[in-house]
C-alpha cells in the first residue's frame, strides 16, 4: 500500500520525505540490480570511483548525477543497465589527509567540523588512514543513495580488497609481458620530504605536475659558472647581460668538479636531478652584481644585473638578458638605466627589427601582468614566424662560426633544437627539468620538484606500438562533447613514461618487486572489468589465492580451459563459466563518465590500458566528460569558505532539485553555476507540476477542438526533441524542454480553453502528464515516482518504457496556425499601446487567397536567390496589374520569419478561416473586445485607408 505524503509548507521537506520513501522502495525491490539477460540489449556505464578522504560536496555531484540520468534514460529505453560503484583507497590522498589531521591542521579540522559537520569524537579518529577511508566511504555512500543514484551495490569493492589486488596483479603481469612496463631513468614529479613520485591525485587541488625542459647555458665568471636557464636557447646570440634576484640568497655549488652559482632554492631542486651537488658557500644576490660573466657563444663580457622579476624558485634563478626578444629584459634594462645594445637575431616577415623593444615602447606596460602578455605575444609570433638572421655568424666566437652558419634562415623551433644540441655537445650547457605549472604542492604540503628517477618502474606510454593502439581506440570511440576528441588525441601524442609505483600509500604491491606499491592512477584504469564479476567473487566466497593469472586469463580474455582453471584453483567449473558469461555479457563498457580535468591522466590511461590488454571487440565505446560546478558564480574553495556538502544541499533543497540544478544550466563541457535562486526556481517548477497533478481529476472538459489539437502537437514535439537531446547527453536542452517549455505549453493551453469558455480536457491532460512523468523521471526520479503513483499506477516509473512518438505524429500546421494567431495578437496589441480612447471593436481585414498564392510564389523565388523582376514576370497576368502590391508582397517574402515561411510554403490553408479559428483566443487575450474578421474585398476603401497583405491583415481599432 503506497502512502502519499502531502506537500508541507516547505516543499524541500516534502521532497526529502518522498526521496527517503522511494529510495527504500527501490532497495527493497532490488530495482537496480542488473543480471545478464540474453533477451535484452545491455548498457554498461561507469563513473570515476571516489577517493574517500573527505565527504562529497556539491562539486562532486555533477558527474555522478549526469551518469545516473543517462543510466536511467537507457534503462527506460529497454536496455538492461549496469551502473556499479567502488571506492579508491589506493595511494597517498587518504594517508596525507590523515597526516594533516594528526598534525592538527587548523584549517582542515575547521572544515571537517564546521562545514562537513563531523563530530569531534570522529575527527580524533581520522588520524588512522583506514578509519578515515571507511568512515568517508560510508558518508559518500549515503550521499550517493540520497541523491538517488541507481547503483547496483552488490558489486561494490575497494581498491585495497585482496580480491581486487589479485586482479591488479594480473593486469600488471599482462602489461609487463607486452613490454609496456619498463625499468628506466626518467623525470617525474617528486615529493622532496616523503621521497615518492607525485601525480595528480597526490597533490593539493588535484593538479597534475606538468614537467617541462629548460636549456641551461653556462656563462663563465671569476666566481664560477652562472647557469642561465632558458626556454629560448636560440636567443643566446643576443644575450647582453645576466639577471639575478638581488634580494635572495644564492649558493655556490660544486658539480662534477666545477663551481656553479644558482639560487639557494634552485640548488636544492637541482640536487634531485644531478648527483653529488655540494654547496660550498651562500651569499646575497646583491653581491653577485659586482661581477661580470662571459657569453659562451659570442665571447663578449657582460654584466651581472639585479632585478626583482627573477624568480629564484624557477629554473636556476639565473636568467640571460636578451632585450631584443624578451619584453621583461628590455623593460628592466631601461628601468635600471643600463645602456646595453639591443641585438636582434630573429627576423619576422612584415614585423620590425626587435619585436620585444617595439612592443614595450609602443604599449608602455605598467605591471608584471602587462609584461607577461607582451612576452606571450612576442614569443608566439617569433616561434611561429621567426627565422634566424645572418648576423648570428659575425656575433659568434670565431671557432664556432662554421657550426653556426647552418642556423641562418632556420625557423625558431629548428634553430632551438640545433643550438641546444651544439651547447650540450661543446659542454657549454645542459638540460634540466622544471614543474611548468608550479607551484604544485604534495598533499603533505611540500612543493613538488622534478626528480630524475633511476631504476624506477614506469608505464611506458611513449611506446610507439602502445601509442598506435591507443590512437586506434580513440579513432573508434564516441566522445561527449565531440570536441573532447582533440584533447584525447593531443594527450596520446605527448604522453610518455609515467611512474607506476610508490613506496608510500595504500594499494597493491608490484608483483615482481614487492617493496613498491602500485600507485593510484595505475590501478584505476581497467577496474570497470572487475565490476562485472565482483559480486560473484563475494557470492561464492572465492579467496584471493584462487584468483590466479590463469583464472583471470580465462574470465577476461577467454584464454585457457575452464576445467584446467577449476583444477588449479579449486573453483567449480560452473562458477568459472558463469563469471566468464557475466563478463562477456557486459563488456565492452558503453560509456565512461568523468570530469574534464581527468583527460590528461586517468581517462587517457583508461584508453591506453584497455587498448593494451583487451581485444578490439572489448574496447570501450564512449567517454563523456563534463565541466566543473561553480557556486554563485565562484569556484568552490577552502579559502572562500564556500564549500557546500552534497548531503547538506540535499537537505536544503531536496535531492531532485539538486540533481536538476547540477546538470541543467550549461552544456556538458562547460561549468555549471549552482545558485540558490536557480535551485528555488526549480523547486517552484516542480511544485507547480505537483499542484496541477493534484487538480487534474477535477478537469471535467471532454471536447477535442483546436486547443487540444495544439497541446497534443506541442507535447509530441517536446517528446521527440527531449529524447534527441538525451540521446546526445544534452541535459540542458532536454531539461529546458521538459520543465520550462512544457510548463509554458500547459499555461498556453489553459488560456486557450478559457478563451473557448470550456474546462480543460481532464483525460487528455492526465495522459500527457503521465508521459511527462516518465520523461522527467531520469532527472527527478523521487518526484516522478510519487506523482506516478498518485495518478493511480502501481509500477515503478523508473523502469517504465520510455515514450516513443513518431515524427509523423507532429502536425506542423496546427503549430503554425497558433503562431499566426499570436503574431496577429502582437500586431493588435502594438496598435492598442498607442491608441487613444476606449476601444470597443477590433476589425481585421484579411488578404485574398490569390494574394496568398502570390506570397507563396515570391517565397519560392526568394529561396533560390531570385529577383523581384523574376517574380513579377512569373506572376504578371493580362488583368489589371498592381505593381505596388507585387513589390510589397515580394518585400514581405524577404522579411518573413522562419515560422511563417514554413506555414506558407508547407501548407495549403485559407487565411480568413484560420483567423476565425483563433477569434475567441484573440477576444480573450484582448480583454473581451469584439473581434470582426472579414475579407479585404469587403473593406470600404473610402473609410479604411490601409492594405492587407497575406499574413499581415489590415487592423483597425474603433
Amino acid at each position: 500500500m503506497v502512502t502519499f505524503i502531502s506537500a508541507p509548507k516547505r516543499f524541500s521537506d516534502f521532497l526529502n520525505e518522498i526521496s527517503q520513501k522511494w529510495q527504500k522502495a527501490w532497495e527493497d525491490a532490488k530495482l537496480f540490480e542488473a543480471n545478464p539477460d540474453s533477451s535484452r540489449k545491455k548498457f554498461y556505464t561507469t563513473v570515476a570511483f571516489p577517493y574517500p578522504n573527505s565527504p562529497f560536496h556539491l562539486g562532486h555531484g555533477r558527474t555522478y548525477v549526469t551518469c545516473d540520468i543517462y543510466a536511467r534514460f537507457m534503462r527506460m529505453r529497454g536496455y538492461n543497465v549496469l551502473f556499479p560503484m567502488g571506492f579508491h583507497y589506493t595511494g597517498t590522498p587518504i594517508i596525507a589527509m590523515a597526516d594533516d589531521v594528526a598534525k592538527g591542521d587548523k584549517e582542515l579540522i575547521d572544515i571537517f567540523k564546521n562545514i562537513y559537520e563531523i563530530p569531534d569524537d570522529v575527527i580524533s579518529k581520522l588520524v588512522d588512514p583506514l578509519f578515515m577511508a571507511n568512515y568517508f566511504k560510508e558518508e559518500i555512500k549515503k550521499a550517493m543513495r540520497e541523491i538517488g543514484l541507481s547503483i547496483d551495490w552488490r558489486r561494490e569493492f575497494t581498491t585495497i580488497d585482496p580480491e581486487f589486488s589479485a586482479f591488479i596483479v594480473w593486469q600488471f603481469n599482462k602489461l609487463q609481458q607486452k613490454g609496456f612496463i619498463v625499468r628506466d631513468t626518467h623525470p617525474v614529479g617528486w615529493c622532496p620530504v616523503h621521497h615518492i613520485p607525485v601525480g595528480m591525485h597526490d597533490t593539493k587541488g588535484d593538479m597534475e605536475p606538468e614537467i617541462g625542459e629548460f636549456t641551461v647555458i653556462y656563462f663563465e665568471s671569476d666566481l664560477g659558472i652562472f647557469p642561465a636557464a632558458t626556454l629560448r636557447p636560440e636567443t643566446v646570440f643576443g644575450a647582453v647581460a645576466i639577471w639575478i634576484n638581488p634580494d635572495v640568497n644564492y649558493s655556490i655549488v660544486e658539480i662534477d668538479g666545477k663551481k656553479f652559482i644558482m639560487s639557494e632554492r634552485a640548488a636544492f631542486k637541482i640536487s634531485f636531478q644531478i648527483d653529488n651537488v655540494k654547496t660550498i658557500t651562500t651569499l646575497k644576490g646583491s653581491e653577485l652584481t659586482k661581477h661580470n660573466a662571459t657569453n659562451p657563444i659570442t665571447g663578449k663580457t657582460i654584466p651581472i644585473l639585479g632585478a626583482d622579476f627573477v624568480d629564484p624558485m624557477t629554473g636556476t634563478g639565473v636568467v640571460m638578458s636578451v632585450p631584443a626578444h624578451a619584453p621583461f629584459d628590455y623593460f628592466y634594462l631601461k628601468k635600471v638605466k643600463q645602456d646595453l645594445p639591443v641585438i636582434s637575431i630573429i627576423t619576422v616577415e612584415g614585423q620590425g627589427d626587435a619585436l620585444a623593444k617595439e612592443a614595450v615602447d609602443k604599449t608602455n606596460p605598467k605591471s608584471k601582468e602587462d609584461l607577461e602578455k607582451l612576452t606571450e605575444q612576442v614569443y608566439r609570433t617569433e616561434y611561429n614566424k621567426g627565422r634566424m638572421k645572418e648576423n648570428i655568424v659575425e656575433l659568434t666566437r670565431p671557432e664556432f662560426r662554421e657550426s653556426v652558419k647552418g642556423l641562418v634562415g632556420l625557423s625558431v623551433p629548428d634553430a632551438r633544437q640545433k643550438i641546444t644540441e651544439f651547447l650540450i655537445e661543446k659542454k657549454l650547457g645542459r638540460k634540466i627539468y622544471e614543474i611548468m605549472n608550479r607551484p604544485v604542492y604534495c598533499r603533505c604540503g611540500n612543493e613538488v620538484v622534478v626528480k630524475i628517477l633511476k631504476d624506477q618502474w614506469f608505464l611506458d606510454y611513449g611506446n610507439l606500438q602502445w601509442k598506435a593502439l591507443a590512437k586506434k581506440l580513440i579513432s573508434k570511440m564516441n566522445f561527449i562533447p565531440p570536441e573532447a576528441r582533440k584533447d584525447f588525441e593531443f594527450v596520446a601524442d605527448w604522453l610518455q613514461k609515467r611512474a607506476c609505483a610508490r613506496t608510500r600509500g595504500l594499494g597493491t604491491p608490484l608483483p615482481w618487486d614487492k617493496k613498491w606499491i602500485i600507485e593510484s592512477l595505475s590501478d584505476s584504469t581497467i577496474y570497470m572489468a572487475y565490476y562485472t564479476v565482483a559480486h560473484l567473487i563475494k557470492k561464492y566466497g572465492l579467496k584471493p589465492s584462487q584468483l590466479t593469472l590463469d583464472f583471470w586469463d580465462y574470465v577476461m580474455l577467454g584464454q585457457g580451459d575452464p576445467l584446467s582453471v577449476s583444477n588449479s584453483t579449486g573453483i567449480p567449473k560452473e562458477v568459472i563459466e558463469e563469471m566468464r558469461k557475466e563478463f562477456t555479457y557486459w563488456y565492452p563498457l558503453d560509456v565512461r563518465h568523468s570530469g574534464k580535468d581527468l583527460i590528461p591522466n586517468h581517462l587517457s590511461f583508461f584508453i591506453f590500458n584497455h587498448a593494451a590488454i583487451f581485444p578490439e571487440e572489448l574496447w570501450p565505446k564512449a567517454i563523456a566528460v563534463n565541466g566543473f560546478v561553480l557556486l554563485e558564480g565562484k569556484k568552490m574553495s577552502k579559502s572562500l569558505r564556500n564549500i557546500i556538502p552534497l548531503r547538506k544541499a540535499i537537505r536544503m533543497y531536496g535531492a531532485d532539485v539538486v540533481r536538476i540544478a547540477l546538470t541543467s544550466t550549461a552544456d556538458m563541457g562547460s561549468d555549471v553555476n549552482f545558485s540558490d535562486s536557480y535551485a528555488k526556481s526549480v523547486a517552484d517548477a516542480l511544485r507547480n507540476f505537483y499542484d496541477l497533478i493534484e487538480k487534474v481529476d477535477g478537469f471535467k472538459g471532454g471536447e477535442e477542438s483546436f486547443p487540444e489539437k495544439w497541446i497534443k502537437n506541442k507535447f509530441n514535439q517536446m517528446v521527440i526533441n527531449a529524447t534527441k537531446y538525451l540521446e546526445n547527453l544534452d541535459l540542458r536542452n532536454a531539461l529546458n524542454e521538459l520543465l520550462y517549455n512544457f510548463s509554458s505549453y500547459l499555461n498556453e493551453y489553459m488560456e486557450m480553453v478559457r478563451a473557448e469558455e470550456k474546462e480543460p480536457n481532464g483525460k487528455l491532460v492526465k495522459e500527457i502528464l503521465e508521459v511527462w512523468i516518465k520523461m522527467i523521471s531520469p532527472f527527478a526520479p523521487h518526484f516522478a515516482e510519487e506523482v506516478w503513483h498518485k495518478l493511480g499506477h502501481e509500477t515503478f516509473v523508473s523502469v517504465e518504457k520510455w515514450p516513443e512518438i513518431p515524427e509523423t505524429s507532429v502536425d506542423m500546421l496546427v503549430d503554425l496556425i497558433h503562431e499566426y494567431h499570436k503574431k496577429v495578437l502582437e500586431d493588435i496589441q502594438s496598435i492598442l499601446n498607442v491608441y487613444k480612447g476606449t476601444p470597443k471593436v477590433v476589425r481585421i481585414f484579411v488578404a485574398t487567397p490569390h494574394e496568398l498564392s502570390l506570397l507563396r510564389s515570391a517565397l519560392e523565388v526568394v529561396s533560390r536567390g531570385g529577383s523581384m523582376k523574376e517574380f513579377i514576370e512569373k506572376n504578371k497576368t493580362q488583368e489589371k496589374f498592381d505593381a505596388k502590391l507585387y513589390q510589397k508582397i515580394f518585400e514581405e517574402a524577404r522579411s518573413l520569419d522562419d515560422k511563417m515561411r514554413k506555414l506558407v510554403l508547407g501548407h495549403d490553408f485559407n487565411e480568413e478561416e484560420i483567423l476565425r479559428e483563433g477569434a475567441n483566443y484573440l477576444k480573450y487575450k484582448l480583454g473581451g473586445k469584439e473581434i470582426e474578421i472579414r475579407s479585404i474585398k469587403e473593406m470600404d476603401k473610402s473609410k479604411y485607408k490601409k492594405d492587407a497583405l497575406p499574413l499581415k491583415p489590415a487592423i483597425f481599432i474603433e
